[in-house]
């Protein structure tokens, strides 16, 4: 069979990140870095389908910038038996106007997948009739490949249980433009996405990621000696000067993440790495982190208030917090701090506490405001106390204006912080020296182009914010 397993374009937008993305969202300016993290899912079930004789073209739209007439002549050259791709709240009504025509224009079957069919599946095929033909619930290569190979009926499918993780084949890279996919809190470009995991174990309340993983809290993870080998791999075929480990929560369990840090070491792979975890990690493995070449990594801190904390389900408090940042700063590990202002039981107080914590630890930061996605319990609890204030999917855009009213906190004094924090996240890049990683990066991927556009076009206008709040 024929499959086109495709990241759509997003019609309007400047920039917009789907696929790949744990928050799908847009933006009305182009950035000067190119942010794309690596679309996993999509390449995973790419590289299954091609072990079992499948031709496979992959298309993102978004990473390759397409026009619409440009993706669509694409598409029609390789005449797909079957569609793949992945709709997000956010992009959902967009979604289903170019499923719609793909479906017009190939005849082909349309396979429905991503956190929106996930969440909200019978409603995705009340109001895609005629153009769904299979809505995949949750991680969904293999039941992809059962799809294609017609052993499942159309309509809502899910899988039975997880997936065994070790039985997923590495990503089918060869199909994407690398190029194109770059976490910028790594040091240097390019760089190359790996995942040696999955799943968190953690109750987040907001966090929608679980839901891709068949509803289950828990952390799978790869054989270490297997992700090694890949990395040694992408090492050799790609040329990155770094690896960043895109896994929901790395270390996680404790003695799989030393075993992990063991076998780089005695490999002597020598390049560095970041990667995301959480702040419950003892010092003895936050220094064998430095011994193994992690340079970075990203603390999903939230708030700073441990009430807030406590009914979020972080598994974490303020001191917590304070002492990990802190014995990261000392081996010389850099932190990108997250933040997400807006939780049940903030108040203008709490946030404002957080932005003030956000300001003092880490080497820089991000503010997202909290949305209450389908299908977690944040949702649950948002519809049942009537929090939640939005008239389209299009308001669950992770750079938008804030959608939940709280007795203690509404939504406009939420937005308006929001506004104002961004200004403080450029002001810590200026602050903590972290603009000359950033300049550095830019010269590394655009070269003169991207400096020109930087200082002559981008730089004055943050400067102004920044003095101005």
């Amino acid at each position: 069979m024929k499959m086109l397993i495709t990241d759509m374009p997003w019609a309007g937008k400047k920039y917009a990140g789907r696929a790949g993305m744990r928050w799908a969202h847009t933006s009305d300016k182009r950035p000067i870095i190119s942010f794309r993290p690596f679309p996993f899912y999509l390449a995973c079930t790419a590289a299954l389908l091609e072990k079992h004789g499948h031709e496979v073209m992959v298309l993102d739209a978004l990473a390759e910038n397409l026009s619409d007439d440009e993706y669509f002549k694409r598409v029609l050259n390789f005449s797909p038996d079957f569609i793949l791709a992945e709709i997000h709240t956010p992009s959902y009504n967009n979604d289903k106007i170019y499923m719609k025509k793909l479906k017009e224009l190939t005849g082909a079957e349309m396979i429905f997948a991503g956190p929106q069919p996930t969440a909200v599946p019978e409603q995705i095929l009340k109001e895609n009739k005629d153009i769904a033909d299979y809505i995949v619930v949750s991680e969904y290569e293999f039941l992809v490949l059962k799809i294609v190979e017609g052993k499942l009926k159309k309509g809502i499918i899910r899988s039975k249980k997880i997936s065994d993780i070790n039985s997923i084949p590495w990503p089918a890279r060869h199909l994407f433009n690398m190029k194109l996919y770059n976490e910028v809190f790594c040091r240097n470009y390019p760089n190359i996405q790996m995942m040696a995991s999955r799943g968190c174990p953690l109750r987040c309340s907001y966090c929608n990621v679980f839901t891709m993983n068949n509803f289950q809290r828990e952390h799978r993870k790869r054989d270490v000696k297997d992700v090694w080998d890949e990395a040694e791999f992408c090492i050799e075929k790609y040329n990155p000067k770094e690896l960043y480990f895109d896994d929901d929560n790395i270390d996680i369990s404790p003695k799989w993440f030393n075993d992990f840090l063991d076998e780089k070491i005695k490999r002597k792979i020598d390049i560095p790495f970041t990667c995301m975890g959480h702040v419950n990690i003892n010092n003895e493995t936050i220094e064998k982190m430095a011994k193994a070449g992690c340079v970075g990594i990203k603390l999903g801190i939230e708030s700073s208030n441990n009430e807030v904390l406590k009914r979020l389900g972080k598994g974490m408090t303020h001191q917590m917090a304070v002492r990990a940042i802190d014995k990261f700063k000392n081996v010389g590990i850099k932190t990108h701090l997250t933040f997400c202002i807006g939780l049940p039981g903030d108040t203008e107080k709490t946030v404002r506490d957080t932005l003030e914590f956000a300001k003092k630890y880490g080497d820089h930061f991000q503010i997202s405001i909290a949305a209450p996605f389908p299908a977690t319990p944040l949702w649950d609890e948002a519809v049942k106390n009537k929090w939640i204030n939005f008239k389209s999917w299009d308001d669950f855009d992770g750079m938008a204006d804030a959608i939940v009213d709280y007795p203690t906190l509404s939504s406009k004094t939420l937005s308006e912080i929001a506004g104002s924090a961004q200004s403080l996240t450029y002001r810590k890049v200026l602050v903590s020296g972290e603009w000359k990683k950033y300049i550095r990066m830019i010269a590394q991927e655009r070269g003169t182009k991207g400096l020109f556009t930087l200082v002559f076009l981008r730089s004055p206008d943050l400067i102004k914010s920044v003095i101005k709040k």
